[in-house]
């Protein structure tokens, strides 16, 4: 496998992984965070809504760059 394809591949694992992330229910991350550090404030639902958007377009940005990758791949060979 070529280095460029191994690059995209990479990308496409890491979006999954983001994608992955975004799913995490707040109920979850939250019972996760006070068992760390019980005194840290509660956090707004507002900052998981924020979070999964970020990571979502993320994710999306990593797909399209891979795209883009095997078709620079492709055309270069």
């Amino acid at each position: 496998m070529d280095a460029l394809n191994e690059l995209n591949v990479l990308g496409l694992a890491l979006s999954a992984v983001l994608v992955a992330m975004a799913c995490v229910k707040a109920d979850r991350v939250r019972s996760w965070r006070a068992s760390i550090n019980p005194s840290a404030p509660n956090l707004p639902g507002s900052a998981f809504v924020a979070a999964r958007t970020l990571f979502l377009g993320l994710a999306a940005v990593g797909v399209y760059t891979a795209v883009q990758g095997f078709g620079v791949f492709d055309d270069s060979s």
